[in-house]
């Protein structure tokens, strides 16, 4: 199921792709403007510039977690939980009525991505008058939807997904035990596998050297479990290690992101709202006649400002946000970003730099969701490290280095198969993939049936042993 069924969240393309286009023909103020209107002087992580209804707004998040947004004509604060305006959003994402409205304070379990998504727990939650039976979820903060589930996706989460994460939602909520749970069930997983191989191989008798027959046991279950362990058994052992290794137990592998210094060092500081000298409805009538424009974030990179209008996460636009001569650019050109790598590690020698058209093994994506090109930078250092660098957007998307690019083996590779001559070669893939699946399907219930007979045959023994106990004690008695 998890091959074709994935945990309901709102990717950003699916998003874009519902977003009303943006209409910024009216007079705005620039960030900067907004922001000293508004009494506003928080230090800024990310600015984006939207739409609420028919009006353009800045969503804020501040470097302290702090979500606002305030109208962009105007600098007014939207104030936190306006139900009306949830329910009116709502309605126009699903073109339905809103049945019920309930407000959350703790995430649910459709909420699960909710940090990846960069949206707070706090939301309004709507059941939506609809036959896809969907559920909207619309933040009180920045006033724009942040979940869409249909109820059909809701069942085929509880098929895949949801037992595959062990993701029920009492341990969603509680990230550290529910890493701990799953971290110490693959431990379990993994020891029994090996028990089961060693012993396959242990009790691995062929008499007869024309036969297939290699099994001692008479007792059909045995037998079955014997070879379906046999065969499947070196398989399940390591899409349960692989399952252990996605969990990163006891931080063995280093991050693959930029660390907050070379973040800072990348950007050029905390986005800086003044530095953005050209206003936004400027920018706006120069990238509009580019591509229809659903969001334009307001970006930095080694301080200078930026404009980066969105129609979806495969077309998009750059604009110098204080240059007012400039015009919209689809990337970065590859050699200022170049320029920029090597500052990250001025003392170190580059092994290859290259522009890539194409995924190659660590930067992929089976559905063809990660932009391209991205610019890769191989550097000789004792790590290896490798820069992939986003040549649209100027975000250091990856930074691998020998530990995480065997951790990329260990679980991606032994628990999707994702190996380049085989994900791209479908159905290949998805043949090889299930017949392993129901093998280790088979040697498990195999195994389960086994173990059931043992407890309810232990049961039973305890029941006669206990009485027969009672039997003695009452003739004891009697006597």
């Amino acid at each position: 199921m998890m091959m074709y069924v994935s945990y309901p969240t709102l990717k950003s393309h699916q998003k874009l792709q519902q977003t009303a286009e943006i209409n910024l023909n009216t007079s705005l103020l620039t960030p900067a403007g907004a922001f000293q209107k508004a009494g506003f002087c928080d230090s800024v992580k990310s600015i984006r510039l939207g739409m609420v209804l028919n009006r353009p707004v800045y969503r804020i998040i501040t470097l302290g977690n702090k979500h606002l947004s305030l109208y962009a004509d105007s600098a007014f604060v939207l104030p936190y939980g306006n139900a009306a305006l949830a329910r009116q959003l709502a309605q126009n994402w699903a073109k339905a009525g809103v049945k019920e409205l309930e407000t959350l304070t703790r995430i649910d379990q459709w909420m699960a991505a909710h940090r990846y998504q960069g949206y707070l727990p706090e939301v309004y939650r709507m059941k939506m008058e609809d036959e896809a039976g969907t559920y909207v979820y619309v933040s009180p903060f920045s006033n724009e939807v942040v979940q869409s589930v249909t109820a059909r996706q809701r069942f085929l989460a509880w098929l895949g997904p949801i037992p595959h994460w062990i993701y029920p939602t009492f341990l969603i909520r509680n990230r550290p035990v529910w890493s701990q749970v799953v971290i110490w069930l693959s431990l379990v997983g993994c020891v029994m596998c090996l028990a089961g191989i060693a012993m396959g191989l242990i009790r691995y008798r062929r008499k007869d050297p024309k036969s297939l027959d290699f099994s001692p046991y008479k007792k059909r279950w045995f037998r079955w479990h014997h070879y379906t362990g046999f065969v499947f058994g070196l398989f399940a052992f390591t899409w349960v290690l692989s399952g252990l290794f996605s969990m990163s137990p006891w931080n063995w592998a280093p991050s693959s992101r930029l660390s907050a210094q070379e973040t800072d060092q990348w950007t050029g500081g905390p986005l800086n709202p003044a530095l953005f000298t050209v206003s936004p409805a400027e920018a706006f009538q120069k990238l509009s006649k580019e591509l229809i424009i659903k969001e334009i974030q307001l970006i930095q990179f080694r301080g200078q400002p930026y404009y980066l209008a969105l129609e979806d996460d495969h077309h998009s636009r750059l604009l110098s946000g204080n240059a007012t001569k400039a015009i919209p650019v689809e990337w970065f050109d590859p050699a200022l970003i170049e320029q920029s790598l090597r500052t990250l590690q001025p003392r170190t020698s580059v092994l290859e730099t290259s522009v890539l058209e194409a995924y190659d093994d660590y930067y992929y994506s089976k559905k063809a969701e990660k932009r391209l090109p991205v610019l890769r930078m191989k550097l000789d250092t004792p790590e290896q490290i490798w820069y992939y660098v986003d040549l649209k957007t100027s975000q250091v998307v990856y930074k691998h280095q020998n530990l995480t690019r065997l951790e990329r083996w260990l679980y991606h590779g032994l628990h999707s198969l994702d190996f380049s001559f085989l994900i791209y070669r479908r159905p290949l893939w998805d043949i090889t993939l299930i017949v392993l699946l129901l093998g280790g399907l088979a040697a498990s219930s195999t195994g389960l049936v086994l173990t059931w007979k043992w407890v309810r045959r232990e049961v039973i023994r305890s029941k006669t042993k206990i009485s027969k106990t009672a039997d003695r004690t009452s003739v004891t008695h009697l006597n």
